[in-house]
């Protein structure tokens, strides 16, 4: 592992290095339209390192904490997941993730990485209360939000436009003690997965 902020069972959070830029490019060009409110964003690697520069400019980071998820087998960066808006007076932020091509997705690895970002503000920013949005057409991260323990916490009507009609922004908010049961419970599961591998 290389420079890692905090660590689970396959998967670690570290922060961006430049280096990276190829992997956040690569991983634009294979975003679906599904989850991109105008359709695609191809970005260029430049834009990327410029961005992963930037990000550090600040100390602390201007209201933004963002990290390279990576495999804890090899190192390979496969996405990015991190924390917007920080509002360290009022104890409040907006959780975001992003990642690489569809083989890493549906094993788990986006549930594991986003419990390690809330284990990271509550515990280590010590804020009271997470925030997060998604766009309606996007089923999958409502889905995965509600299994970290987010509750519905509202909707913008006709927030953006999409596939020739007005589309609703989603929002939900999570406090400490819900993200704690909802990660007991995703431990158990986990557990439980490994003990019937065992045995199969």
């Amino acid at each position: 592992m290389r420079n890692p902020v905090v660590v689970g069972e396959r998967v670690y959070l570290r922060p961006f290095e430049v280096e990276d830029a190829s992997v956040l490019a690569e991983a634009s060009h294979y975003e679906t339209d599904t989850f991109m409110e105008r359709g695609r964003e191809l970005q260029s690697e430049v834009a990327f390192e410029r961005y992963i520069r930037e990000l550090y400019e600040h100390q602390p980071t201007d209201g933004e904490v963002q990290f390279a998820v990576c495999l804890i087998e090899n190192d390979e960066c496969i996405g990015m997941i991190g924390l917007e808006f920080v509002d360290l007076i009022n104890g409040v932020a907006e959780t975001g993730s992003w990642f690489h091509n569809p083989e890493y997705r549906n094993k788990g690895y986006g549930t594991e990485s986003k419990h390690l970002i809330l284990e990271y503000a509550f515990h280590r920013l010590h804020l009271e209360r997470i925030v997060s949005v998604v766009f309606e057409p996007n089923t999958r991260s409502a889905a995965a939000l509600a299994k970290q323990g987010y509750k519905p916490a509202g909707r913008l009507k006709w927030d953006d436009l999409k596939d020739g009609r007005y589309q609703d922004l989603l929002l939900f908010d999570l406090l400490p003690e819900d993200w704690l049961e909802a990660r007991e419970r995703w431990r158990e599961e986990q557990r439980q997965r490994r003990e019937q591998a065992i045995n199969a």
